[in-house]
């Protein structure tokens, strides 16, 4: 989700800086999660409020306690690696300067007063109802004919599926274009093992949302969450930087 927010905000310095972390951790640390495609975890509730002091969506409001279901080895960094990296006018980091990311990668302390976070690869559980709840409601705004197909997503992760999770991709319909969409995970609809164990859930269920004798599901148009772009290298960089140009046309 965070790689796809920086295409779609066409967000460029971070783009490079992004790709140089994660050419470090190819070269040197591949059993570390990537950041460009892991969950960002905070197992010490200090920690977690530590990091509400980096402003935007790092907010007491979105605070949110997780069970973590992690499939493979985790990550464990010293945020503040990230936090106090030297960046140059246009918040790019020096690429000829990577030796800290090296120890950010080997899991080192930035100073006597760490904010580690974990990395991982998996599902994680929200507890408690208030966030939820919020969630739903954005959802309901945004696709009020769609909360079935939400409710019965709700229902398979209890039954051990992905049926109906939703994630971002990129894909490649031309040669020189290149297209940000979000797509439903849709592999169990026919799979009559889950199928059974959809059946047999006793959890609760919102009745209302499965909306009795509709005739079919709705599905949510993520057409306006997407966008097409093109990639470019930047003339004169020292490693593979790119520079993501959005098509204002969408998808």
């Amino acid at each position: 989700m965070m790689f796809a927010g920086i295409i779609q905000q066409q967000n460029n310095a971070r783009l490079h800086n992004e790709l140089l972390i994660e050419k470090v951790r190819a070269r040197s640390y591949r059993s570390q999660v990537s950041r460009l495609a892991g969950m960002y975890f905070f197992t010490d509730a200090n920690h977690a409020e530590t990091a509400t002091a980096w402003g935007r969506h790092f907010c007491r409001d979105n605070l949110a306690e997780l069970e973590v279901h992690p499939i493979g080895s985790t990550t464990k960094v010293d945020a503040n690696w990230i936090t106090y990296a030297q960046v140059d006018s246009t918040g790019r980091l020096n690429p000829d300067a990577t030796a800290w990311i090296e120890t950010y990668w080997a899991g080192e302390a930035f100073s006597d007063s760490p904010v580690w976070e974990t990395i991982a690869h998996g599902r994680a559980i929200i507890f408690g109802t208030e966030l939820r709840q919020r969630a739903y409601n954005l959802t309901a705004a945004a696709f009020p004919n769609a909360l079935d197909t939400l409710e019965v997503a709700r229902i398979a992760a209890a039954a051990d599926s992905d049926l109906g999770q939703s994630t971002a991709w990129i894909t490649r319909p031309e040669p020189d274009r290149l297209r940000l969409a979000y797509y439903l995970d849709m592999r169990d609809a026919d799979n009559p093992e889950f199928l059974k164990r959809l059946a047999a859930h006793d959890g609760p269920r919102n009745i209302r949302d499965l909306a009795p004798g509709k005739e079919t599901f709705g599905l949510p148009d993520f057409r306006p969450y997407g966008c097409e772009f093109t990639m470019s290298q930047v003339a004169g960089a020292p490693f593979p930087s790119r520079r993501v140009h959005r098509n204002e046309r969408g998808i």
